[in-house]
């Protein structure tokens, strides 16, 4: 049964054309039969070809021998029952028989070929056909047919695809090419429905439709309480119906027919979500609704009659109690600093015993409260260096004269452990014979923490306690890299004490003195250098008060206030404090920090808390707070220290 398939094929292969006793042509290289060439090779011309009576014949004649005669050659391979040939071998077989039939061959490729010109002479057919593959991007505007409005919130569906309309009443999607019906619903509107032709040039495909209001159309404002600018892409929900405000604050929201009045509920990323009642008047100003940026305010509070830590919402709303006092807080030097991006605060507080410690309250885990560092000791805060927090201990049980009197220190949130900085030195007996060194003010400029370290003795003995020493203006970033001493300072001639004394007068620059034995010597520290300063007097250094510039979260601006005429005056600035934008004269709000980068924190009368933007405005209050007596002058590492 083996030959006899193999015999079945060869005859099939070998025998001769009926109607065509030409030597047959390659497989490889097959040649157009005469009688189709012309109708072929233009697309134009479908149309004639699909009528001649030659391409009817050579189809009607596929249809009627090619289909029995694969399935002859598929019967007699079967009945061979050789196990080598199996389903693929069959249908191999039967192609191979197909195929080396040149008239057939090139009548079925001919006829395909008029076909699909035929198809795709016709725009909407070529569109339709071509559609089954092939998507392009579409974009459906929504409108209410009385006002032109557009229409947020309403569902789109073309061919089958579904979006839902922006602030600006346009939805876009992918959808394949072709004739297409286009829906549109929304509550409390007519629904909508038409066929569209969609193009396969996504240009093209812009589509408009409009919806009747079957209620109440009522136009609503959405602004931001803070800075009073309108808001975009709010959502305000009324019951079923829903919209979301276009870049000037408005949209449309539809409410029943027979409503007056219709509570309804404003949302918007960023901001805190807000419960108001839309009013059926044509009246903006009644349907204004001011809401609050998201976030949480922490102050001290002694409302209580104890200092508490508080927080509220940025309107003073939601006021809660974080870490209630204990009434052994100390009035005057009880502190809270908050970092840049309020997500840690340092507690300076005596809650216990007769010493305070140093506290950390984490408002990224529930508000939780951690000691710092604590122990027989003074300790002074500086403030935050990026995540860190840097402080300064004295320890009480040292001595002037003995080493490690002071430290310098920062604490790291992520790891709870402190980090040792720096330390002083000192040398002598006791109180009639010694030196002791102390740091002068440590500043938090960029990244790093610099600050003086200083010498002095008991009279008697200066000549010999301080000989060979020097005082220092030294920095260290607050992850405890890259100490060095910036400048050494001696004495010319002898001195009962080697000290500098330093102010901040910009950002990131210092002015400094140093009585060198004979008179003051000034020097200007800018720029991680420190340079003569020979215009600066006695009169200017102690006289000029120097603003304190406050960075923003962003470390990209500045804010600060400057007194003039008694009252302040505000401003904004870059990194350095340059190119100042004033944004309030006269004023008696005066910097107090920043919340976000677009807001700006000032008190008033050392008790009232407010919020403003930071391109000025009329500021919020928040809410009455506790100012303790003490102020952290030249502070520019977090907010709360004025």
């Amino acid at each position: 049964m083996a030959d006899q398939t193999d015999q079945t094929v060869t005859s099939e292969n070998s025998a001769p054309n009926p109607d065509n006793h030409q030597k047959a042509v390659p497989a490889t290289a097959p040649e157009v039969p005469a009688e189709l060439a012309e109708s072929v090779t233009d697309a134009d011309a479908a149309d004639e070809a699909m009528g001649d009576p030659k391409t009817d014949a050579a189809v009607d004649d596929i249809m009627k021998h090619d289909g029995d005669e694969a399935l002859q050659a598929q019967d007699e391979a079967s009945e061979a029952g050789s196990p080598t040939v199996g389903r693929w071998a069959r249908c191999k077989q039967a192609w191979n028989q197909w195929w080396a039939s040149p008239r057939k061959r090139y009548t079925t490729i001919g006829v395909i070929i008029v076909l699909l010109a035929a198809v795709f002479a016709v725009p909407v057919t070529r569109y339709n056909v071509l559609g089954l593959i092939l998507k392009s991007s579409a974009t459906v505007q929504v409108v209410d047919s009385k006002t032109g409005a557009p229409v947020s919130g309403a569902t789109v569906n073309l061919a089958g695809q579904k979006a839902e309309t922006d602030a600006e009443g346009r939805a876009t999607m992918r959808v394949h090419a072709g004739s297409k019906t286009l829906t549109v619903a929304k509550h409390y509107y007519k629904s909508y429905s038409h066929s569209e032709l969609v193009a396969l040039t996504g240009g093209k495909n812009h589509f408009k439709a409009t919806l009747g209001a079957l209620g109440r159309q009522v136009k609503v404002k959405v602004v931001n309480q803070v800075s009073g600018q309108p808001l975009a892409g709010a959502t305000v929900k009324a019951g079923s119906a829903h919209a979301t405000t276009d870049k000037s604050g408005l949209t449309t929201v539809v409410i029943p027919s027979g409503a007056v009045k219709q509570v309804a509920n404003i949302s918007l990323h960023g901001f805190n979500a807000a419960k108001v009642t839309l009013t059926a008047a044509d009246d903006l100003a009644k349907n204004t609704f001011k809401v609050v940026p998201a976030g949480k305010l922490y102050f001290l509070s002694n409302l209580s009659g104890k200092i508490d830590v508080v927080k509220t919402n940025l309107d003073g709303s939601d006021r809660q109690v974080v870490l209630a006092g204990t009434g052994n807080e100390d009035r005057n030097s009880t502190s809270l600093l908050a970092s840049r991006d309020w997500k840690y605060l340092a507690l300076l507080a005596k809650r216990s015993g007769s010493n305070a410690s140093v506290y950390l309250i984490d408002t990224t885990k529930g508000d939780k409260l951690t000691t710092i560092d604590e122990g027989n000791a003074n300790f002074s805060l500086v403030g935050w260096s990026g995540d860190r927090f840097v402080y300064t201990v004295v320890r009480n049980g040292v001595s002037a004269w003995q080493p490690n009197q002071q430290a310098l220190k920062s604490f790291d949130p992520a790891t709870g452990q402190a980090l040792l900085l720096d330390q002083t030195q000192g040398s002598g007996t006791g109180s009639s014979n010694f030196a002791g060194q102390s740091f002068g003010t440590p500043y938090l400029m960029d990244d790093q923490v610099v600050y003086s370290k200083n010498w002095s003795s008991s009279y008697y003995d200066a000549q010999t306690e301080l000989a060979g020493k020097s005082a220092e203006l030294d920095s260290i970033g607050a992850n405890g890299s890259g100490h060095r001493t910036i400048k050494t300072f001696t004495a010319a001639t002898p001195s009962a004490s080697l000290n500098v004394q330093a102010t901040l007068y910009e950002p990131d620059g210092l002015y400094m003195q140093f009585y060198d034995g004979s008179k003051n010597a000034y020097y200007d520290y800018d720029d991680g250098k420190v340079s003569v300063d020979t215009d600066m007097t006695d009169t200017k250094f102690y006289n000029t008060p120097y603003p304190t510039y406050l960075l923003s979260p962003a470390g990209s601006n500045t804010f600060w206030a400057d007194q003039r005429d008694g009252k302040n005056t505000l401003f904004t600035g870059d990194e350095d404090a340059k190119a100042p934008k004033q944004i309030a004269s006269l004023s008696e709000y005066n910097a107090y920090g920043w919340y976000g980068n677009d807001y700006l924190l000032v008190s008033k009368n050392s008790s009232e808390l407010y919020i403003m933007s930071k391109d000025g405005g009329t500021p919020l209050k928040i809410a009455d707070y506790y100012k303790p007596a003490i102020n952290y002058q030249g502070y520019g590492g977090g907010y709360g220290g004025l």
